[in-house]
């Protein structure tokens, strides 16, 4: 029985504010140091990572810090509001830190909710292998959004399984879960069949969870932050642009989608004589390679370039309907091209050397910061080819095969009711991981980058089981005893 206070003297108050600056410097203890870890890659490139796409966000975050109407483009402003706090030459370091601090309260929340307790030690051993071993310290150290996408599945598990949160954890989960969907338009769709398939697998494992009456606060709970992502996205692009849309140039992502995969071409061939696309008149020469299309300078998106900026691009108009109209025509065949394409995505992984390389989007954007900033990220180790970019690939193929071969070994530690939480944790990683794949081979081409997003947490559950499998055996030990060891009495 819970011991009774003195609401005069307010005893239990104190201990409250106790508890609550107990929680907090545990949480620094174990947080702050795990994010440091992820910093790792970061600190030895000696400057954060940086993808071509980097300058389109920083440039959105500047245009917000100083009042101006963003870039409207393919990108949601979601991230580049996130940026505006780190854009200046001092705080443009933090962006590891910040990142990485986030994924650690995150997969903190996530273990206590799969029922894996870990002393403090632990937590921070999980991440220093995770950061010598996987894909997590080469996201979470770059200035994009990508790191978020596996943040967006880890939420997806807690948003239904969060059952031992607080109040308070809750809503922070939540907010998080808004802001990282709408980081990258690809989430929109992972999230939205993952929270799908997660929901339904809760309805078949908990009875209990049967009840209209239980069920439907979890499932608003689980999509009300879809739905205010989405929200935020088209918002801000009608606030900014008068526009509402998700992003204005996603049908020509698509276009650029199927004519790599040769459809568009068939499909142009057939309506060309009735529908007089622009596209027509240069049907003859187009080529099944999505990067040509959208970045050669010869291609139809730099071609069109100046209209697209302006708004008043036929390339841009017609785009919608030759996409639905191939998708009409060609849909078995595009169906066929995804999953094949899904399987390849699923196995190509790694850091890749020429996203790493010079690009002059960002190196415009950091020399906004000052000649200091421009001169520190030109002798990093991305620019002058020094990171070991072969050497983590491998490293992280073959931490996903350990990962993937743990889990196996100790699935039948993972049975039981009472850890019903850790095999959906298991379930909905493997699930998002798969659908990650499938999102990026049926919006983009096949590349290491998409896969290696997420694919640090497939060792992050290999360790999970582990510990489950180790515990498990510990505590059946520690009720074993032999004759002779028991006392007679």
């Amino acid at each position: 029985m819970p011991e009774s206070c003195d609401m005069a003297a307010d005893p239990c108050s104190s201990r409250a504010a106790e508890d609550g600056t107990h929680l907090r410097r545990r949480s620094l203890q174990r947080l702050l140091p795990a994010a440091l870890f992820t910093c790792v890659v970061a600190l030895y490139n000696h400057f954060p990572l940086t993808y071509p796409d980097t300058g389109g966000y920083l440039e959105n975050a500047f245009a917000l810090a100083q009042g101006r109407a963003p870039w409207f483009f393919y990108r949601p402003l979601t991230y580049g509001a996130f940026l505006v706090p780190f854009a200046t030459p001092l705080t443009i370091w933090l962006v590891p830190v910040a990142q990485g601090f986030l994924v650690a309260f995150l997969v903190d929340l996530t273990l206590r909710a799969a029922a894996v307790p870990l002393s403090t030690r632990g937590f921070l051993a999980l991440f220093a292998g995770m950061s010598a071993f996987t894909s997590l310290p080469w996201f979470s150290g770059q200035i994009m959004p990508d790191i978020f996408t596996s943040v967006v599945i880890l939420l997806g598990f807690l948003s239904v399984w969060g059952d031992e949160l607080t109040r308070r954890e809750r809503w922070m989960a939540g907010a998080l879960l808004a802001f990282a969907i709408g980081c990258h338009l690809s989430h929109i769709p992972l999230y939205g069949m993952l929270i799908v398939a997660t929901l339904t697998g809760r309805i078949l494992v908990d009875p209990a969870s049967r009840s209209w009456r239980w069920y439907m606060p979890l499932a608003i709970r689980a999509i009300a932050p879809l739905v205010v992502a989405m929200g935020l996205v088209i918002g801000s692009n009608y606030y900014f642009h008068r526009e509402l849309v998700l992003s204005r140039t996603s049908a020509l992502f698509a276009l650029a989608h199927l004519v790599e995969d040769g459809l568009a071409q068939r499909y142009l061939a057939r309506g060309c004589p009735t529908q007089q696309y622009l596209l027509c008149s240069e049907r003859a020469a187009l080529r099944a390679d999505l990067d040509w299309f959208l970045w050669d300078p010869d291609g139809p998106w730099m071609r069109h370039a100046a209209e697209l900026q302006r708004g008043d691009s036929p390339f841009l108009r017609e785009a919608p309907a030759i996409v639905a109209g191939t998708l009409r025509q060609e849909w078995p065949a595009a169906i066929r091209t995804s999953l094949r394409n899904t399987i390849v995505q699923l196995g190509t992984l790694g850091p890749h050397r020429g996203e790493l390389a010079f690009s002059n989007s960002v190196a415009k954007a950091l020399a906004r910061m000052g000649p200091a900033t421009l001169r520190a990220w030109e002798s990093s180790g991305q620019i002058q080819n020094t990171l070991p970019v072969e050497a983590a690939s491998w490293v992280q193929y073959a931490a996903v095969g350990v990962g993937v071969l743990v889990l196996l070994g100790c699935l039948p530690a993972l049975r039981g009711r009472a850890l019903v939480p850790t095999r959906a944790l298991v379930a909905t990683v493997y699930l998002g991981v798969v659908l990650n794949a499938l999102v990026m081979a049926s919006l983009a081409r096949v590349h290491p980058r998409y896969q290696s997003r997420v694919v640090w947490l497939v060792p992050l559950i290999g360790a999970v089981a582990a510990l489950h499998a180790v515990s498990g055996r510990t505590r059946r030990g520690s009720l074993t005893t032999t004759p002779s060891q028991i006392e007679p009495r």
